[in-house]
């Protein structure tokens, strides 16, 4: 347990693992514009140790070569497990403070592999247009 938390185990390191699984997210910028308001030098930070962890990593971006994007290693996606047990019991205890999407929420409440191929699969799509 122990040896797992010193890799995810901070609050800014499992946000970035949910802005790259669940809500599409690969830029820098649009992970400092998300509603937690992480500061630009932690948000570095945590990219920078997720990259030597081996849980992402990144290119650049096809736009411009100043710009990178992030995505999931297969380490990283490994923690699909984790990260969907923690939005289950999050929509169970604390679901008045959640903003699931009526159809994820739904997928997820009802048929959560299902809820997990299709993360997969959108994860899927991103690479195969960008690797």
């Amino acid at each position: 347990m122990a040896c797992s938390l010193d890799i995810v185990g901070d609050h800014w390191t499992l946000l970035i693992v949910r802005n790259l699984m669940f809500l599409g997210l690969h830029e820098y910028k649009d992970m400092l514009g998300t509603e937690e308001k992480i500061s630009s030098s932690v948000l570095s930070d945590r990219l920078k140790k997720l990259e030597q962890d081996g849980v992402i990593a990144s290119i650049s971006h096809p736009e411009s070569g100043r710009r990178k994007l992030y995505y999931l290693t297969p380490i990283g996606k490994d923690l699909i497990d984790v990260m969907v047990g923690i939005v289950i019991w999050a929509n169970k205890h604390l679901s008045a403070w959640l903003k699931i999407p009526a159809d994820k929420k739904a997928l997820l409440e009802n048929d959560p592999q299902k809820f997990k191929a299709v993360v997969l699969s959108q994860l899927e799509i991103w690479e195969k247009e960008y690797l």
